[in-house]
């Protein structure tokens, strides 16, 4: 693949007299502004682990950890015409957890990081703002931070660190690569690559708003095995079946909306559905930064009713046409090609964030009735293994489309996890009904059961 890197673009670290800081990269640039204390931008991944944790010990893994990743380890600040990541030097702070996570946390909020790790008991978690990176990078932030916790209690990985099959788990005692930080948009940014088109609005969810502060978490847990093996008597891979099972239910939801408001037009009759895409599978980096886009899964509800089967195939074709190299990089060419652009650089940034907005509303999540993200499976070294017991992976909370989902599998297990601002539990409801039906065994756990 042929890209017009610029150096300039691309490596994001920079050093001057008052230290060192970070350029944010072309998903990040969006965040600051559309992002408050309910809002969040957080996502989060945790691990169980076989024992209740050491809070000393945690606290040095921690901070051997931010000290490897020194580009986690920042604070955001406004300049003139851009934000920026100033390098913090105090190690991160180790926060108890809270039954309603990614919540009570402003990254515009003065000296806010743009991590938070937490514990409870045997549970380990980073909070990540998408300002900051996407799901692998802050996988690889605590499969590095939960080795290292053991390395100090004398369980050694069994395995070399910062090398297939464990190179997302880098060592401690090595210095970053510039390569870690990078803006990869900009890496493989083809300049005059055609722009996608401008999207259409999509139906949202319809729910009163749970109380400030409160963001609910259903976790859905079943055999991997069971489920592979549903998805390929399909035909289709793991995320297809989950997309299609998820536009089911949303389906659902519309034709019951438009039940009980009879004779009034709907607000949209398109569901829309993204799918986040790892862009480190078609394009070779070791960024931990953002590296992520999306599929965009549609259904037009103006054409009736479709059947699961039916939504399946659907789902699959459109993975299939949408999920290759040359269709993304339209998207990169849309995303990372006006950051270069002179004028648009000196825009100063109290008008950028007014234009931000605008664009997001237009291009963000108004175009979306939910999203769906997969993270795959996770590895960890051998000797680690026996004692993670699960991993979870939860959505950032969205005002906009209220619900949404992520997945992740350790060993034999697959979890599914909603996260929601929603009164409403009737997606969840439906989704994990469909499962069943399915004939898989689903596990539903919330965590406003913890005290």
């Amino acid at each position: 693949m042929k890209k017009d890197g610029d150096r300039r673009f691309i490596y994001t670290r920079y050093v001057d007299e008052a230290g060192a800081w970070y350029a944010l990269d072309n998903a990040g640039i969006i965040m600051p502004p559309v992002s408050d204390s309910v809002s969040t931008s957080l996502f989060r991944l945790e691990m169980l682990l076989d024992a209740p944790i050491e809070r000393e010990t945690m606290n040095k893994a921690l901070a051997d950890t931010a000290n490897r990743f020194p580009y986690f380890n920042v604070r955001l600040r406004r300049g003139f015409f851009w934000y920026y990541f100033e390098q913090r030097k105090a190690s991160p702070l180790l926060y108890d957890d809270s039954k309603y996570p990614s919540q009570d946390w402003n990254i515009n909020r003065r000296d806010t990081g743009l991590i938070r790790v937490r514990m409870r008991e045997n549970r380990i978690a980073i909070e990540c703002s998408h300002a900051l990176s996407d799901g692998s990078g802050a996988l690889s932030f605590l499969k590095t931070l939960v080795t290292r916790y053991f390395a100090l209690q004398g369980i050694e990985p069994g395995s070399e660190l910062g090398k297939a099959p464990f190179e997302d788990i880098l060592p401690v005692d090595r210095l970053p690569s510039s390569e870690e930080s990078e803006d990869g948009y900009q890496r493989y940014l083809l300049k005059g690559y055609p722009s996608p088109g401008k999207e259409p609005k999509a139906w949202h969810i319809e729910s009163d708003l749970m109380p400030m502060g409160h963001y609910r978490v259903i976790i859905g847990t079943l055999p991997l095995k069971d489920a592979l093996l549903a998805a390929r008597e399909r035909g289709v891979t793991l995320t297809e079946l989950l997309a299609a099972v998820y536009l089911y239910a949303l389906q659902a939801m519309w034709h019951a909306r438009q039940a009980e408001q009879a004779g009034r037009s709907p607000k949209s009759r398109l569901l829309s559905l993204e799918i986040p895409v790892n862009l480190r599978k078609f394009f070779p980096t070791r960024t931990n930064r953002n590296f992520s886009l999306f599929i965009l899964l549609k259904e037009d509800m103006g054409l009736g009713i479709r059947d699961l089967d039916e939504l399946i195939m659907r789902t699959h074709c459109q993975m299939k046409l949408e999920n290759d190299s040359k269709s993304i990089q339209r998207q990169i060419s849309r995303n990372a090609g006006s950051a270069r652009n002179i004028a648009v650089r000196m825009i100063p940034l109290f008008m950028k964030d007014f234009f931000a907005r605008m664009l997001y509303a237009s291009y963000g999540e108004t175009t979306l009735s939910g999203f769906l993200s997969n993270l795959g499976p996770v590895s960890m070294p051998p000797a680690i293994v026996p004692h993670v017991q699960g991993i979870n992976f939860f959505p950032a909370p969205s005002a906009t489309t209220l619900t949404n989902a992520s997945v992740v599998s350790w060993n034999d297990d697959l979890s599914i996890s909603f996260g929601s601002l929603a009164e409403s539990r009737e997606l969840e409801r439906l989704f994990f009904t469909t499962l069943r039906e399915l004939g898989l065994p689903v596990t539903i756990l919330s965590r406003e059961q913890e005290e």
